[in-house]
């Protein structure tokens, strides 16, 4: 299943991705989405970084189905791989989300552009659940919780724009 998010921040590319790459951030997304705990780490990858964020999450809104199969907590993974920024502050990086013990990934790309005043930031990601015959119900249940989490991005971000 598709999963494609975008918002605009009142900032740079530079500053967007400043901010991305600092751990204090990536813990506060965390605290702002519900983590029951998380640890957040950014290692430099050639011209970019790779941001790491492990976290376990309450099993949130979802349908018993789901429920059954993922349990009251799930243990997240998430990594980003930025890759160098352009002429115009643009990166482009690799999303890769793991569910542990889960059959269930989440792949795609992120990406910071310029966008007029601002700066557009935007997820597009194939979430898949590999289970026979339910799969595709698993994954249409368990998108807004994801999209719920990437909200929290959102307005994380928001917030550090604005102060």
């Amino acid at each position: 299943m598709k999963i494609s998010q975008q918002w605009t921040l009142p900032t740079t590319p530079d500053e967007v991705y400043a901010l991305s790459v600092d751990p204090a951030y990536q813990d506060e997304i965390c605290e702002e989405a519900g983590a029951l705990s998380h640890q957040s780490t950014v290692t430099e990858k050639g011209a970019g970084h790779e941001v790491r964020v492990q976290r376990i999450m309450p099993s949130g809104d979802v349908p018993d189905l789901v429920k059954k199969i993922v349990g009251d907590k799930v243990d997240v993974t998430q990594v980003i791989t930025w890759g160098a920024r352009q002429a115009d502050g643009s990166r482009e990086g690799t999303l890769d989300i793991g569910f542990k013990g889960q059959p269930i990934t989440m792949k795609g790309t992120a990406s910071i552009a310029p966008d007029g005043d601002g700066t557009r930031i935007a997820v597009d990601a194939d979430l898949k659940a590999k289970i026979p015959l339910v799969g595709g119900k698993v994954e249409k249940l368990s998108a807004p919780e994801i999209i719920k989490a990437i909200g929290a991005e959102e307005t994380v971000g928001m917030r550090h724009a604005s102060s």
